[in-house]
C-alpha cells in the first residue's frame, strides 16, 4: 500500500493501482520523450512492475505502533518475497519485461543502479535479494540473446551495459543497446505515478528523470501544479495533450485504524474514488 497521511484520515493506493497509473503514462509516451520500437514489453513492465503485491494489498495492515504499513517502511520480509513473486510472474509472461522489472526491484535496494546516488547503500537484509536478482538478470539476458524471444530488442551491447550496472559504481557511461534507456523509462513512469500517489497535494516529486529524449539527448521532466487537478510537465513527454489519467483511492478516518479488522471493514466500506489528473505542456 501507498499511504498518505491527511491529518485526520489516511488515503490508500494499492501498488497494482499505482502500477496501472504508470502504465497509463507508458501508453502515451512520445512527444519530447523517445518512444522506441518495439514497445510492447515496456508497456508490460510498466503495468505489472508491482504485480507481486496483488494479494498482499487486498487489505491495509498495521505495524507494531498501530500505524498503517506504507510500502516505504516495510521490512525485508515480506518485501523481498513480494518482489520475487511479481518478477517471476512477469518473466512467465514476457522475458524482456521480466528483466526490466527485475532491474526495477533490485534497483530499489541499490541506489537504482546509480540513478539515485544519494540513497543509502544496500541494507544487509536486502543483499541476498539483490544478488539473486542480478543472477536472474544475467540469465534472462543470455536467454534473450540466444533468441528465445524473437521480438526482443536486446543486442550483444546490452551484455556490456548489464555488466556495468552490476559494477559497484553502477551507472554505465555511454551505453549502447536498449537496456539502460528502457530501465530509465520504467523508472520515469514509476516516479511519475508516485508523484500523484504519495500525497493528496501532488506533485510528490518536482522533477523526474533523466529520460531519453526524442532528439537523442537526456531530458529531466519538471512537474508543476497549474490549478486543482491540472499539471504542467516540461518538456512534455506524451503524444497527446492534455493527457487525462486516474488512480483509484480509498480514504479512511484515523479513528478506524484501531485494529486490523476494523480498519479492513472501514477500508472497503469507504468505497473507491478515482482521482483524476490532467497533464499538459507548458504554454
Amino acid at each position: 500500500m501507498i499511504v498518505a497521511d491527511l491529518g485526520d484520515r489516511y488515503r490508500f493506493v494499492t501498488q497494482p493501482d499505482h502500477a496501472a497509473l504508470a502504465g497509463q503514462f507508458a501508453d502515451r509516451w512520445g512527444g519530447a520523450a523517445a518512444r522506441p520500437v518495439p514497445f510492447d514489453s515496456l508497456a508490460v513492465a510498466a503495468y505489472l512492475h508491482d504485480a507481486g503485491w496483488t494479494d498482499y494489498d487486498r487489505r491495509p495492515r498495521l505495524d507494531d505502533d498501530g500505524e498503517p504499513v506504507d510500502f516505504r517502511g516495510m521490512p525485508a520480509d515480506p518485501w523481498t518475497d513480494l518482489y520475487e513473486t511479481g518478477i517471476e510472474a512477469v518473466v512467465d509472461l514476457d522475458t524482456y519485461a521480466g528483466l526490466l522489472v527485475s532491474l526495477h526491484g533490485a534497483g530499489l535496494r541499490n541506489r537504482r543502479y546509480g540513478l539515485s546516488p544519494e540513497w543509502p547503500e544496500t541494507p544487509p537484509a536486502f543483499e541476498g535479494f539483490v544478488e539473486r536478482e542480478e543472477r536472474r538478470q544475467r540469465r534472462l539476458l543470455e536467454d534473450l540473446l540466444a533468441g528465445e524471444d524473437s521480438g526482443c530488442p536486446v543486442s550483444p551491447a546490452d551484455e556490456t551495459t548489464l555488466a556495468a550496472m552490476h559494477d559497484p559504481d553502477r551507472a554505465p557511461e555511454n551505453p549502447d543497446g536498449r537496456l539502460w534507456d528502457d530501465y530509465r523509462r520504467l523508472q520515469a513512469w514509476d516516479a511519475l505515478s508516485l508523484s500523484f500517489c504519495l500525497t493528496d497535494s501532488p506533485p510528490g516529486y518536482g522533477s523526474v528523470g533523466p529520460v531519453p529524449g526524442a532528439d537523442g539527448t537526456d531530458e529531466t521532466l519538471s512537474i508543476a501544479r497549474v490549478e486543482d487537478d491540472e499539471f504542467c510537465v516540461d518538456p512534455y513527454p506524451f503524444d497527446t495533450a492534455p493527457l487525462a489519467v486516474g488512480v483509484p483511492t480509498r480514504t479512511v478516518a484515523k479513528s478506524a485504524a484501531g485494529d486490523p479488522s476494523t480498519l479492513a471493514r472501514a477500508y472497503y466500506g469507504a468505497g473507491r474514488r478515482t482521482e483524476t489528473f490532467r497533464l499538459r505542456p507548458p504554454d
